[in-house]
């Protein structure tokens, strides 16, 4: 599995441009689309305490050893997709050996989260009494409320030290 970490980027952008360039990338790799993940956090670069994100990009890419033949092709191809959104892009290729990756893949779901997969709920255009939010005095009766509960235990506290007293 390759991982693409992308630091530096708007994580939100993030999901709709990759779903964009999942493809491309994957072939610049010679790799299937399912061996290719990508990683967005919500990170950001800092450059002398100014905020870099969506100007500066480092691409962090953990791939097993076999993928080293194709790195150039990779990382030219990752520069210019990327380059689009950002000022400067940086790629980083770390490689691990592949007996050192552990998976799971549970058989009873699919493999990939997908549009087609997913579950979709229809947005609510108009707003019904349940969905509009109470605009009245939330605390109405609140004191009271406490000085009743306050009560209820001082009597229950009474009525168990008399119990315990016969």
């Amino acid at each position: 599995m390759i991982t693409i970490s992308l630091l530096g980027v708007d994580q939100y952008q993030a999901a709709s441009f990759v779903k964009d360039v999942h493809d491309q990338i994957a072939q610049a790799f010679e790799c299937e689309s399912e061996d290719l993940v990508f990683y967005a956090p919500d990170s950001f670069l800092i450059y002398k305490g100014v905020d870099q994100t969506s100007y500066q990009l480092n691409i962090v890419v953990s791939a097993p050893c076999r993928y080293k033949a194709v790195e150039n092709q990779a990382s030219q191809v990752l520069i210019k997709i990327f380059s689009q959104n950002h000022v400067h892009v940086h790629v980083l290729f770390q490689y691990f050996e592949k007996e050192n990756e552990h998976e799971y893949i549970n058989p009873d779901y699919p493999r990939f989260m997908t549009d087609d997969n997913m579950a979709h709920f229809e947005h609510i255009d108009s707003e019904d009494e349940d969905t509009k939010p109470y605009m009245g005095n939330v605390f109405e009766g609140y004191d009271e409320k406490v000085k009743k509960h306050e009560e209820e235990e001082k009597k229950k506290e009474l009525e168990k030290s008399a119990s315990l007293k016969k």
